[in-house]
């Protein structure tokens, strides 16, 4: 399995399960560790812009309150879409 994948499936697997068992502290863990992805993300040269990562959380911080666990939900759902585009194109080379 690729170290790669697994730290960036992580956080969303994290913070999914903070938020669904009503655990703030995880869920915010998991918050961390997407975006520590996505700085290494851009800071490897991945992602030039992050368009798509400031869209999902501006809106969802438009839709939750406070304003904040909007950003950390909405990065954990882009962070949770990289991940699966990640285990799809693995699994097309044939290396998962």
């Amino acid at each position: 399995m690729n170290p790669v994948l697994l730290f960036t499936a992580l956080g969303p697997l994290i913070g999914a399960a903070g938020w669904f068992l009503s655990l703030s502290w995880f869920f915010w863990v998991g918050v961390v560790l997407c975006v520590i992805t996505l700085f290494l993300n851009m800071a490897s040269g991945v992602m030039k812009l992050p368009i798509l990562p400031v869209a999902f959380m501006a809106g969802a911080a438009a839709f939750f309150s406070p304003w904040y666990v909007g950003l950390g939900v909405g990065l954990v759902t882009w962070t949770a879409l990289e991940s699966a585009g990640e285990i799809i194109g693995l699994k097309k080379e044939g290396r998962l």
